[in-house]
């Protein structure tokens, strides 16, 4: 619901962020061996949403290696981000062929690579030529075919010996294992202009068919759900095919505060199991507060927040309810506009200054993967 997607524009200073680098790095939060793909039980991965990096290139390459180094400083282990249909095909096939530009998701794959950073990719959204509706880019695709096409080329590209890594062999190997399909597709923003569950169903299936006939161990998940309550069930009584073709939900448990946040995520729970679907991962790929303005949805007090960052990492990282992957929504935003709260999501300065909220990232980092007391789900 609150996910910032594109034309951010800022300027960082990298000297300010290698400051922040080393602030962080004296105190790294333990690095935990990826799986590959990650298990359904065991140790949750965590990370952060990373797309106003590159969305609509806002940063220089050195101004994004120098926030993604302060990133991976804090012991993460994921980046999220988009890998957007209509930057890789902006024209449609001929003659049946597709063509891709890998240009954006090239610079996103090296520069997270780079950095150890493994990429949890949202294939989304629609290219301009597939709109269902002209001019909105969030609106489902008039092919699933098509978009599960795109799919599967992304994998081939990007997955386990995909053709990226064999034309970059100083790279280090990080290959995406986890795929989510679309953004908050039971959000009228996001799937325009109103959710349609059963048809997010069909491009569902149809994409990680695509994709795991190129990449079989691949985790292809449902796109980030504004609603998981209500939208699992829905969803399933939408499409029964669903049953047996779920690698993992996705889950987007916004919340006033870490009480809020861990409420979501059981609630989310209860409804897969509720479904006979305990054996399925969720992944929390967005969750956090923004600082301005007060009132805002999302709103938490500037002073406050590192406390509930710090608090609900090293929550989730205790929490017994089936969790894969956690993803702070976000990194940096551009805290240009005190009126817009998509601004300030960001835990990190656009200017490099460090903050807080990087500190506290860290600090529930090294909390959620020291052994403690486990927390129930139930």
């Amino acid at each position: 619901m609150l996910t910032l997607r594109r034309g951010l524009a800022a300027a960082a200073g990298v000297g300010l962020l290698a400051a922040l680098v080393l602030l962080v790095a004296r105190h790294p939060a333990p690095r935990v061996r990826r799986a590959s793909p990650p298990p359904a039980t065991g140790a949750v991965q965590f990370g952060a949403n990373v797309g106003p990096l590159f969305n609509g290139e806002p940063y220089a390459t050195p101004q994004v290696d120098a926030q993604l180094a302060a990133l991976a400083a804090t012991g993460a282990q994921l980046a999220r981000s988009d890998a957007p249909w209509e930057a890789s095909e902006p024209q449609p096939p001929s003659g049946g062929v597709h063509r891709y530009d890998w240009a954006f998701d090239d610079r996103v794959a090296g520069a997270l690579a780079a950095h150890r950073l493994r990429w949890l990719a949202i294939i989304d959204y629609s290219a301009p030529w597939a709109q269902s509706v002209p001019g909105q880019d969030h609106s489902p695709p008039s092919s699933p075919a098509d978009f599960a096409a795109y799919a599967a080329a992304f994998a081939q590209r990007y997955g386990a010996h995909g053709s990226f890594w064999a034309a970059h062999p100083t790279l280090p190997a990080e290959p995406v294992d986890t795929y989510e399909i679309w953004n908050e597709p039971d959000s009228p923003v996001f799937w325009y202009p109103q959710p349609d569950l059963a048809r997010y169903a069909v491009l569902y299936l149809q994409a990680r068919a695509a994709i795991r006939a190129v990449q079989p161990d691949a985790r292809v998940i449902v796109g980030g759900l504004a609603h998981p309550q209500s939208s699992i069930p829905a969803l399933l009584a939408a499409d029964p095919a669903l049953r047996g073709q779920l690698d993992g939900v996705g889950i987007h448990p916004y919340g006033p505060d870490p009480a809020a946040v861990l409420a979501g995520v059981r609630a989310a729970r209860a409804a897969l199991d509720a479904q006979g679907l305990s054996a399925i991962p969720l992944y929390v790929t967005e969750f956090g507060w923004t600082t301005r303005p007060p009132g805002a949805l999302g709103y938490a007090p500037e002073s406050q927040r590192p406390a509930y960052v710090e608090q609900t990492l090293a929550e989730l990282g205790h929490l017994h309810c089936g969790l894969a992957a956690v993803l702070l929504y976000a990194w940096v935003t551009t805290e240009r506009s005190p009126t817009d709260a998509n601004d300030w999501y960001g835990i990190a300065s656009p200017t490099g200054l460090p903050t807080p909220d990087v500190r506290a990232f860290a600090a529930g980092l090294r909390a959620a993967a020291t052994a403690g007391p486990p927390l129930s789900c139930g």
